[in-house]
């Protein structure tokens, strides 16, 4: 779902972030968005996620397979699994599934924040050529920009 007000900055500042440390699936659901509805913001973060794991940007590293394709399997399942557990409950059963594991920048991320010099960038500015990169990598792997989820999320309505 493309509704962020810049999607592609505010995924090049967590790509950023994510090459300083690892962080859990609930990061995500704060910083894509200024809105304060939180079924948008949760939206967004599956979204967003899925993306990411699926353009192998990110990983989940406590996931370990014999091969890679398995590994990113079990980590889209992941992803989908968040889509029907709201964050923003007050049911800790809920929202621990948005805790379960860390999440952390590939090698590929890596380079592509080192490439395009992202790191020495002013917080606000978008790098052209990173935003380049990822639609062209989310492309590649049918996860483009669009205005429909790419998981509709289970607000249970």
């Amino acid at each position: 779902m493309s509704t962020a007000e810049h999607p592609e900055l505010k995924v090049q500042d967590w790509l950023r972030v994510f090459c300083y440390d690892s962080y859990c699936a609930d990061a995500m659901t704060s910083g894509l968005t200024s809105s304060k509805g939180t079924t948008l913001r949760w939206q967004l973060a599956v979204d967003t996620l899925y993306r990411l794991l699926a353009s192998d940007l990110l990983y989940i590293p406590a996931l370990k397979a014999d091969d890679s394709s398995t590994q990113k399997s079990a980590a889209l399942d992941y992803i989908k699994s968040l889509a029907r557990h709201d964050p923003f409950s007050s049911d800790i059963e809920e929202t621990s599934h948005w805790y379960l594991w860390d999440i952390s920048a590939t090698d590929r991320c890596h380079s592509l924040i080192e490439k395009y010099g992202v790191r020495d960038l002013p917080q606000g500015e978008l790098s052209q050529g990173l935003a380049a990169a990822l639609h062209g990598l989310f492309a590649e792997n049918q996860v483009a920009w669009s205005d429909q989820p790419l998981i509709a999320i289970n607000t249970g309505q």
